[in-house]
C-alpha cells in the first residue's frame, strides 16, 4: 500500500523559500557566467569561438529551463500553503461551530 505524503505550512513555505533562494542564485550564476562570456567573446574569434558560443547559448537555454520549473515549484509551494492554511482555518472555524451547535452534557 502506498504511504501518504505528510507536510505542514512551515514546511511548505520552507521548501518554497528554498526554490526561490536556489533560482535566485542560479540565476546570478547565469549572468555571470554571461559576463564572462562577453568578455571571452570579444577578444577570441573564428570557428571554434562560433561553436564554443553556440555550446554556451544551448547550455543557456537549458539552464533557463532548469530556472523556469525552480519558479513553478515556487509558486506551486507557495499557492499550495496558502491553500492549505485557509483549508485549517475552514475546518478550525468549523469545529469550533460544532461545539457550539451541540448541547453540553448535563444541560
Amino acid at each position: 500500500m502506498a504511504q501518504q505524503v505528510q507536510t505542514s505550512t512551515p514546511g511548505m513555505q520552507s521548501a518554497g523559500q528554498k526554490f526561490s533562494d536556489t533560482a535566485s542564485d542560479f540565476t546570478r550564476d547565469m549572468q555571470s557566467v554571461n559576463t564572462m562570456m562577453a568578455t571571452l567573446q570579444t577578444s577570441w574569434h573564428g570557428d571554434a569561438s562560433r561553436n564554443f558560443n553556440q555550446a554556451m547559448d544551448n547550455w543557456e537555454k537549458s539552464f533557463s529551463i532548469v530556472i523556469n520549473k525552480l519558479i513553478g515549484m515556487m509558486e506551486v509551494m507557495g499557492i499550495n500553503s496558502k491553500d492549505y492554511v485557509a483549508a485549517e482555518d475552514d475546518a478550525t472555524s468549523q469545529a469550533g461551530s460544532f461545539g457550539s451547535a451541540l448541547p453540553l452534557p448535563g444541560v
